[in-house]
Formats: C-alpha cells, sequence, structure tokens
C-alpha cells in the first residue's frame, strides 16, 4: 500500500534557469536524501512514482511547482516538510505539503505576474507569436482573465490568468520584460493551494 501526497514547491533565483526535466531529476534526487520510504514502479528501470505540473519555461521564476508523491508509509505532512527542507537544493524551497492526492493533468489555468520596464503599455489586442510541434500559433492578449495592472517604481506589473492550452512564455510579451513569475495553478476556479490551507 502507498500513501498520496501533494507538495508545492518553489524554483527561486538562479534556479528558475535550469530547465524542466533537469528540475525533476533534482526533486527526485531530493527525496532519495531524505528518510522516506518512496514508492517505486516495477520494471528494469525503477523510478520514484511522482507525478508533476506542467513546467514553465526556462527563465521564470515558479511559485507553484506541484507535485504529487507516493511514499510506502503513513507518514505526517509535517514529517515530509521537515525531511525535504533537511536536504533540498538551496533554491529549489518545499513550500507545503498536504496529504492529498490530486490529478494535476486537470489544471485547467496558471496565473503569471509579469515585470516589464516603464515605459510600458499594456495592448490587449497585441498577438504572441507562440512555436508548437505544428508550427506557429498565435495568441491575442485579450485571452488573459482577471487582468490586473499596477506600476512599482520602474516597473509595470501585470497579473493575470490564462488558460493552460493558451500558455505562452511571458517573456515574449515584451522585449522589456525584467521578470515573469508563475504564481498558481487553477482547477476551474479553485486555487491548489488552498487545498493546503485547509488541509486536505
Amino acid at each position: 500500500m502507498s500513501y498520496s501526497y501533494l507538495v508545492r514547491f518553489k524554483k527561486l533565483g538562479p534556479y528558475r534557469f535550469v530547465a524542466g526535466l533537469d528540475t525533476i531529476t533534482m526533486i527526485e534526487r531530493t527525496f532519495r536524501r531524505t528518510n522516506l520510504k518512496l514508492t517505486f514502479t516495477e520494471g528494469f528501470h525503477p523510478k520514484p512514482k511522482f507525478s508533476y505540473i506542467d513546467p514553465v519555461s526556462t527563465g521564470i521564476i515558479d511559485l507553484a511547482f506541484y507535485v504529487n508523491i507516493n511514499l510506502e508509509e503513513d507518514y505526517d505532512p509535517q514529517v515530509v516538510y521537515n525531511e525535504i527542507t533537511a536536504v533540498q537544493p538551496l533554491h529549489l524551497k518545499v513550500d507545503s505539503v498536504t496529504k492529498n492526492f490530486l490529478n494535476l493533468s486537470k489544471i485547467e489555468k496558471y496565473e503569471f505576474l509579469v515585470f516589464v520596464k516603464k515605459p510600458f503599455d499594456f495592448d490587449a489586442t497585441k498577438v504572441i507569436e507562440k512555436k508548437t510541434k505544428r508550427g506557429i500559433r498565435q495568441i491575442s492578449l485579450d485571452v488573459f482573465e482577471n487582468v490586473r495592472k499596477f506600476e512599482k517604481k520602474d516597473y509595470v506589473v501585470i497579473n493575470y490568468i490564462i488558460r493552460k492550452e493558451n500558455t505562452f512564455n511571458p517573456y515574449l510579451f515584451s522585449d522589456k520584460v525584467f521578470l515573469a513569475i508563475r504564481k498558481e495553478a487553477y482547477i476551474q476556479d479553485n486555487a491548489l493551494s488552498l487545498l493546503f490551507e485547509r488541509g486536505a
């Protein structure tokens, strides 16, 4: 029997330049250094039974990197949290742990925060060209939801929610983008962070 946990990591600082697959490798190595008893897949090359949220593009700070993990023992979430923090890399930090399984493929939306150097005027009619395996896809900024704009010293800050299928690298937003952050993930209109607040 195995027990499921949902873990929220934050990928900060220079680690935002670590690619998605390398981030997954880093997380798996971190868990192997703990005293937690991991559940492994079967076969010639057993791997920990983990599932992951979609990674962000390289260069984006990620405050919402969610991971499902399976463990052989029924640990208190605080024990899992303490074990990870004892061995975690400097800029890949565990934020929260809850005893819960969530199908991460059901995530529908992501929330981003983008800092753009002044002067900058947000134009909702602008079209972003996103490279895909099938070619170039055009995405208009009018697909953004719950857009909030405010100024902070030398920057215009744009906070927005976008559907998973329309997600693009925020650095395509403008050549003046200074920093981009993924803040949250949503299933329907429910932020995943609420699972931790409710102690689910």
